[in-house]
């Protein structure tokens, strides 16, 4: 089923001051969408075009897809109260997310590939439309994501042209749910999964193979995956708090992505430099998003300089399970 996105172009007002950038790390705080209370950034190209969702004061959620500067943000909403929640963004402009976010249901969501002239469709299964989300999408248009069959177990799955093509499966791994949540240009995939007692892992597929990632912090999901070698990801501490995260596959180090201030912290896409999107909440509640940089130059001129975390070596770790 295809469907014409409603789009809005608006240009933001008040755009912080230029500062200098730093030799370190930066992050770089997303301008509002004009009119709302809340931004929230999912996925960032290497040209810095930012995909994510805003709210107004009815919380609703709506798409927007634009430069990170804010100049020129499409903003889009194709299923209107229920709210939709755009995910991953590839090179080319096509995007990946979720309707009916709002319902609080992961069965009643419906996943959608949105095109870069503003059409939506939704992914389907034989026909059939599909439910939970889609996330990640690779310059090839190969998109991952999730499912609930329907006896309720959670199944990853890949799928290309708004339509499934194969079940994910973890050689070697004993899963009583899975989840794929990025993709690389070369079909690797990370996501989630779950151990025969419900505890949640990080997992890396690649060339077939099949490798378990947990950070030490707490139970892992893995969100996103670059051609580089980087992955993007949170953890869940012993008191229920959110950390985000990136990870670097050839020394298999961990450093954490902070936010001054932020209560939680989520790392979602990332792209070919390694700048993550993120989204964090202050003690006002209010949802903020993000970019992540590892080297200043990536970011855009404005954004902060920021504590250079030391990297934590991997090592296996098995904790109670948290929510996907």
């Amino acid at each position: 089923m295809t469907r014409k996105a409603l789009m809005i172009s608006a240009a933001l007002t008040g755009l912080a001051a230029a500062a200098p950038a730093f030799a370190g790390s930066t992050l770089y705080a997303l301008p509002l969408v004009s009119g709302s209370t809340s931004t929230a950034a999912f996925g960032v190209t290497d040209k810095l075009v930012v995909t994510g969702w805003y709210a107004g004061s009815s919380s609703i959620q709506n798409g927007f897809v634009g430069p990170a500067d804010g100049s020129d943000y499409t903003t889009f909403n194709d299923d209107g109260a229920g709210g939709t929640q755009p995910r991953g963004i590839n090179k080319k402009g096509y995007i990946t997310g979720i309707d009916n976010v709002d319902s609080g249901d992961v069965t009643q969501y419906v996943p959608y590939e949105r095109s870069p002239d503003g059409t939506i469709t939704d992914i389907t299964m034989d026909g059939s439309p599909m439910n939970y989300l889609a996330q990640g999408i690779n310059k090839k248009g190969v998109f991952t994501g999730s499912y609930l069959d329907m006896s309720g177990n959670i199944l990853g799955y890949t799928g290309k042209n708004a339509q499934f093509q194969n079940g994910i499966t973890l050689p070697g791994i004993t899963t009583t749910a899975v989840a794929g949540r990025g993709i690389n240009d070369k079909g690797d995939v990370v996501g989630w999964y779950a151990d025969a007692s419900g505890n949640e892992h990080g997992f890396l597929l690649s060339g077939g193979n099949a490798t378990t990632i947990d950070n030490p912090g707490g139970p892992t999901n893995l969100e996103g995956i670059n051609n580089r070698g980087e992955i993007s990801g949170l953890y869940t501490d012993s008191a229920g708090n959110r950390h985000g995260f990136s990870y670097d596959i050839a020394s298999k180090t961990f450093t954490e992505i902070s936010i001054p201030n932020a209560t939680y912290v989520e790392a979602w896409g990332l792209n070919d430099r390694g700048v993550v999107a993120v989204d964090g909440t202050g003690a006002n509640g209010v949802v903020v998003g993000y970019l992540y940089c590892p080297k200043a130059r990536d970011c855009p001129s404005s954004a902060a300089r920021v504590k250079r975390q030391p990297p934590v070596l991997h090592r296996p770790l098995r904790l109670p399970a948290t929510q996907p």
